[in-house]
């Protein structure tokens, strides 16, 4: 019997190509891929047509497909997920605070990118943690704060002072990972992270009765990762 919650550390591709001899399907793919900005050396180059290709092969019908993407190369990627996937929105997370920049606008924008292999995703619909600022027709919905848009300013980023900080440097904020878990999948749904940096979707998974298989190829981070989820060696079923 297989756990709910599968760590590997290892290179993605290998792993993916392993689970797909497996015939193993997840229900969703939920993954901050590098953006290619050259902010470290795993952030030089990714195989995203390649990535693509294997989820398509691991998500069963009509599972969602989740990607994270900065502004920089979020087209190139959308072209390619057009070409096996049906879009089903782009979103927009402002992080409100941006990274410097001394001779552009400082970026605070990240791309989530909502594809689904199929015609029929898993799509729960929740709302944003920004109250309402009228009553009348507004609160008949018996909800105190807005809809959730496609542009997400509502959760603020991993900050040096921020409590959860783990050392990460795209780390997202748990509130988020849990936001897109909730919305995409569904209690005892199997979420795959190939990219799964510090943990932070598992923590989510973890968080919210999901299953978890998550992969990470730098050891620093998949230790910050293991201990996180409180996982023994990493291995399938074990």
């Amino acid at each position: 019997m297989k756990k709910d919650i599968e760590l590997y550390q290892a290179d993605c591709f290998d792993v993916m190509n392993d689970l797909i001899k497996q015939d193993v399907k997840v229900d969703a793919i939920i993954c901050d891929p590098p953006y290619l900005i050259k902010q470290a050396d795993w952030d030089k180059e990714f195989n995203m047509p390649l990535a693509i290709n294997l989820c398509y092969d691991l998500l069963k019908d009509n599972g969602n497909l989740i990607l994270f993407q900065g502004w920089s190369n979020v087209l190139q990627t959308k072209e390619l997920l057009d070409e096996k996937f049906e879009i089903q929105n782009w979103i927009v997370w402002d992080r409100i605070k941006g990274r410097g920049a001394k001779k552009n606008f400082v970026s605070t924008r990240e791309d989530i990118l909502w594809y689904c292999k199929g015609d029929k995703p898993t799509f729960n619909k929740i709302y944003s943690n920004i109250p309402k600022k009228t009553g009348g027709m507004g609160k008949k919905n018996g909800q105190e704060c807005r809809a959730l848009t496609n542009v997400w300013y509502d959760i603020s980023p991993i900050v040096p002072w921020s409590k959860e900080r783990n050392g990460h440097p795209t780390q997202k904020p748990l509130q988020l990972m849990e936001r897109c878990v909730t919305i995409w999948t569904n209690e005892g749904d199997t979420v795959l992270d190939f990219t799964m940096g510090s943990g932070t979707t598992g923590e989510a998974c973890k968080n919210l009765n999901r299953k978890f298989i998550g992969i990470e190829k730098e050891e620093e981070y998949f230790k910050i990762a293991k201990d996180r989820l409180k996982e023994g060696d990493g291995n399938v079923g074990q």
